[in-house]
């Protein structure tokens, strides 16, 4: 169509502005010869041995005889009976690496996990969890797991210890405390039984205080509802936010809140979200508008992207309520106002506002109509790093526009217990300071290195008599620590976990303790009861028991406590029922007292972001995770400031320049990546990097910034906007996979669109011609399409496999990505190797910006290999390595490649991997090749060897399970049957897969539907990935560049 020739797509700035730097690269026909890094002492590099041989046959042997473990055969000497050889088993569990505690389904082969995937059985994630939940599995295996207990002197040094020592000098310590106070530091506490059993330690040792926190939380959110709606509960004391039905909501406004990403209830939300982008099934589509003065991955989502400082959100929110208050625009809702709400109100003019900020009135006056024209079914989203009478402002919006009617308190979020304030934190400072403490016990958490460095932990955790730290890393807080207690991972736990009225998700351990550790919970029974015990049934036996006494009684199941028990484990679940206080009242007083303290500054605004990938820093040492693509830029193993292109010319700053950045005294450094999109003086920069202290992976990558944290923060922890910005001395080179492979701009100009690589219209265009987004390419006037092949057709008859994306429900998050790297051994390659476009991941996400590097659009592609017909790469392989198969997959036979790298070259996609390096082996001494790693891989899953290529195989190794599985069965095998591990992990369903020769498929729906197409299908190589086109709830005239 005419509108997409206008558009001009564009991955990074580089491109966008054709820098010198990108003009060099596509002007060379090969990448600049990369130093060759040998991992042995060879006087001959495996390049040149390889230059020196020209006979098929040698390079066939040479390419064979690399696998360094041909693996041996060990029978049982007697089965265990819930095993049975090359047959995996599933377990329920719970999920424990953040606040969220999603389900999950644990796959097992011989005793030992290989796979976690979200439990479907699980009303509120459904099957999907995050990338850390995939990727955490490795977490298990590895190496830099404390293995014993260790006694420290205070200054990073340990000596291994016997639990007998340690107990003793601890329950010593805890004992003759004589009146000083006990502190338990944890982070925010979501089980039941390890609350009642912290409230038993608290009885014996009355002088205990817990502390709870979260380096990035929800408690601005928390405190401004209860505040809005007169919550008044007990310290200590359970408690119920609703959820919302984003569902139900037609129009959805998200103000620097990254719902989709690294927001609360992240996958629900994504679900719910995507449910209503739907055009297949039904045509079912929401509006969603983001006001950000970061770009997070909500905002690249959003219909309409509206880019505001962050620290005039909260005038924005009032212009709005004046517009709906006071300008009679609220006629769908029965809320009442008070008249000195609307007084107050009066004087935040919307058109004066839109001026100042030089923002687009035809936008926000469609935002403002949009909210009218649905009462009810409209919905505001705040970001929990705005401050809390900005969230106050926000819940008054909320109830004045009707979305209170979308508030579900049944289903809720259940606080078991809030997080302390900055008064409780504050005096436990006070009191390390004063020696005023006799033991401090910290849970699994990090103080040292998330508290805000006002309060000096790192050293006044030395005046305690003893200190403690339960934890599977060493970390910051163990330096200073008498003893680090070893306790169990995830997966070797029993737990629960209620972060849900009316739901409790259980754990269970899938693999006995690896190590010499012990369960968090059974470390303060033994110092509880005094009864000092290393069973790993110590904890169970008190779970069960007070399951039994105090939760059972109340499910009337009719069935025995032991039935009951063993069924709630297999579901993991147990539904309950909670009484919750609905229909609450908007307290007006709280917005008189709260209103107006945020100001908008004309410094520099720094806006401090939770980080995807690594959360608070828990899985800095996480290969798999460090190396996941960040959604937005792209970046690897680092964190840095974005900034936009107005500001770096400020301050006259590049990408990869370092500023120095200085907010209340306190100053740091970071590295600058100017990201398109980004509002003018506005910095953001992710938190959980720059662990000093994280294992041989994760140790210093990226930089700190929880330095700049104030206790006492003007606004919030996480924005301030007083900063002071300059540019420092160095450069640091950030690394981004989305750069790789320029073209030459000049020459290919708008090829994304030419080669039909990107495709995109509004619902309006949809709505009035379905069958003209999709344009037919035309030669002379003839269709291309309908021209012949070269190639000779090959009849495939059965199954033949192929898969759909929906490129509206794709949020472009790259939890596929994350599972993929799981399920089929996806080596960690390093930052080294990624800049040498060395990265292994078999799907990655294309990111593709459009429009101008101040008001970009972006469109997210998965890209993997296309399992063509008539693939190009299967011609020029001199081994036939690669083949196809008769049920229509695109195969490797890793034992006869030799690395020519020929099917690379040839493949259009650019989706095949080269083993440069033993990269298990390459990475980090060696980190990822030692043998506890091998237990993480999937035994179906070959793990190649260096000089191989690799690629995406439709996951074959789920096809051969289901066709063996059908053959036993005697039923035939259906596309049904096979689910791949992305399509199993996205979030949003996006991807389909099946058997495109089943009429009846659910394929079927996708591959011929108006919007279907197939990346260069020009080319007539056939692919069998197909894409249903990008649709955009916004005006035509919108979406020309």
């Amino acid at each position: 169509m005419e509108k997409n020739r206008e558009t001009k797509y564009w991955r990074g700035l580089s491109e966008y502005n054709k820098t010198e730097k990108f003009n060099n690269a596509v002007n060379l026909e090969f990448e600049n010869e990369i130093e060759i890094e040998e991992e042995g002492k060879s006087l001959i590099s495996r390049r040149q041995f390889l230059s020196f041989l020209t006979a098929s046959a040698a390079l066939t042997a040479a390419g064979c005889s690399n696998y360094k473990d041909k693996g041996n055969i060990v029978p049982y000497n007697k089965k265990p009976e819930e095993i049975t050889v090359g047959v995996p088993n599933y377990y329920a569990s719970t999920c424990t690496g953040c606040a969220e505690n999603c389900g999950t389904l644990i796959k097992t082969r011989e005793g030992r996990p290989i796979k976690i995937d979200g439990n479907p059985d699980n009303p509120v994630n459904k099957g999907k969890i995050c990338s850390r939940g995939h990727a955490g599995i490795i977490n298990l295996y590895d190496p830099d797991r404390i293995k014993e207990p260790l006694a420290g002197d205070r200054s990073g040094n340990f000596a291994p210890v016997t639990w007998k020592s340690a107990d003793d000098k601890i329950m010593q310590t805890l004992n003759s405390a004589s009146g000083k106070e006990i502190a338990i530091i944890s982070n925010t506490l979501t089980s039941p039984t390890f609350k009642k059993i912290l409230n038993d330690f608290k009885t014996k040792y009355p002088s205990a205080n817990l502390y709870t926190y979260e380096l990035a939380g929800e408690k601005n959110f928390i405190n401004a509802f209860k505040k809005s709606y007169g919550i008044n509960n007990p310290a200590g004391t359970e408690f119920v936010i609703p959820s919302v039905k984003l569902g139900e909501a037609k129009v959805i406004l998200a103000l620097e809140s990254d719902f989709l990403n690294t927001g609360k209830n992240r996958q629900e939300n994504i679900r719910l979200f995507s449910e209503n982008r739907e055009l297949i099934a039904k045509e079912k589509f929401n509006k969603l508008y983001a006001v950000e003065g970061n770009v997070t991955l909500t905002g690249l989502n959003a219909d309409y992207r509206i880019k505001l400082k962050t620290d005039a959100i909260e005038e924005f929110v009032f212009c709005l309520l004046n517009e709906f208050v006071n300008k009679s625009r609220t006629s769908g809702t029965k809320f009442s106002v008070q008249p000195a709400i609307g007084q107050m109100l009066s004087g935040y003019e919307l058109a004066q506002f839109v001026k100042k900020y030089s923002l687009n009135e035809e936008v926000i006056n469609e935002l403002v109509k949009d909210i009218e024209s649905n009462p009810g079914s409209s919905f505001v989203s705040a970001g929990f790093m705005l401050s809390e009478s900005t969230h106050i402002a926000v819940n008054l919006l909320n109830e004045v526009i009707g979305a209170n009617k979308l508030y579900d308190f049944t289903n809720g979020f259940f606080i078991l217990q809030e997080n302390s304030t900055e008064e409780e934190i504050q005096k436990l400072s006070e009191n390390l300071k004063n020696g005023n403490v006799a033991a401090a016990i910290v849970i699994d958490a990090n103080p040292v290195f998330h508290f805000p460095k006002d309060y000096g932990f790192d050293e006044s955790l030395k005046r305690t008599q003893v200190s403690v730290l339960l934890t599977e890393f060493l970390n910051e807080t163990a330096d200073v620590c008498n003893y680090v207690l070893p306790i169990n991972n995830n997966l070797e736990s029993w737990g629960d976990y209620k972060v849900r009225a009316g739901l409790i998700s259980l754990q269970q351990p899938v693999i006995y303790p690896l190590y010499n550790t012990r369960q968090r919970e059974a470390i303060f029974l033994n110092w509880t009861k005094g009864d000092i015990s290393d069973k790993q049934d110590y904890y169970l036996n008190y779970l069960k028991e007070n399951w039994e006494k105090n939760i059972f009684p109340a499910m009337n199941s009719g069935m025995p406590f032991r039935d009951f028990w063993i069924k709630s484990l297999q579901d993991g679940i147990v539904i309950t029922q909670d009484k919750v206080t609905e229909n609450l009242q908007f307290v007006n007083e709280s917005f008189v007292q709260n209103s107006g303290k945020v100001k908008s500054s004309d410094n520099f605004t720094v806006v401090l972001c939770r980080s995807y990938s690594l959360g608070d820093g828990k899985f800095a040492n996480n290969g798999w995770l460090q190396e996941l693509p960040h959604p937005v830029s792209k970046m690897v193993w680092d964190n840095y400031a974005a900034i936009s292109v107005e500001s770096a010319k400020e301050i006259g700053v590049d990408t990869n320049d370092m500023i120095e950045i200085s907010i209340n005294g306190k100053k740091t450094s970071v590295p600058v990546f100017v990201q398109p999109g980004m509002a003018d003086k506005t910095i953001a920069i992710e938190l959980g990097y720059g662990r000093t202290k994280a294992g041989k992976v994760g140790s210093d990558k990226g930089f700190n910034v929880t330095e700049l944290i104030s206790k006492n923060p003007a606004i919030s922890p996480w924005l301030y906007n007083n900063a002071t910005i300059a540019k420092a001395a160095g450069k640091y080179e950030l690394i981004s996979t989305q750069e790789h492979y320029p073209i030459d701009q000049e020459k290919y100009k708008d090829i994304a669109i030419k080669r039909g690589i990107i495709r995109e219209a509004t619902l309006d265009e949809y709505r009035k011609n379905p069958g003209e987004i999709i344009e037919e390419k035309k030669v002379d006037g003839l269709n291309i399409i309908q021209f012949p092949s070269v190639n000779k057709d090959h009849e495939y008859k059965g199954v033949k496999w192929a898969m759909a994306i929906d490129l509206n429900k794709c949020i472009g998050c790259a939890d596929c990505t994350s599972a993929c790297n799981v399920e089929n051994n996806i080596p960690v390659v390093g930052k080294d190797q990624v800049k040498a476009n060395r990265e292994m991941h078999w799907i990655r996400i294309d990111r593709y910006y459009s429009g101008s590097s101040s008001e970009p659009r972006a469109t997210f592609m998965p890209m993997l290999c296309q399992h063509c017909d008539l693939a190009p790469c299967e011609n020029v392989c001199p081994v036939a390595a690669t083949t196809h198969s008769e049920d229509g997959i695109n195969g490797m036979a890793y034992n006869r490649c030799v690395g020519t790298r020929y099917c690379s070259n040839n493949c259009p996609y650019k989706v095949r991997r080269y083993n440069y390096f033993n990269f298990r082996n390459h990475l980090a001494d060696g980190h990822y090749e030692q043998d506890s790693v091998s237990l993480v891989h999937n035994p179906e899953v070959t793990v190649r060897a260096r000089g191989v290529m690799e690629k995406c195989t439709f996951c074959l190794q789920r096809i051969m399970n289901a066709r063996q599985n059908s053959i036993a069965s005697n039923t035939p095998l259906k596309g049904s049957d096979v689910k791949t591990a992305c399509q199993e992990a996205c979030p949003s369903n996006a991807i389909t897969f099946g058997d495109m020769n089943d009429k009846e498929d659910s394929l079927q729906k996708y591959r011929e539907h108006k919007l279907a197409y197939t990346v260069l299908e020009e080319i007539k190589i056939r692919p069998n990935v197909t894409y249903i086109a990008k649709i955009r709830n916004k005006k035509h005239n919108e979406n020309k560049a």
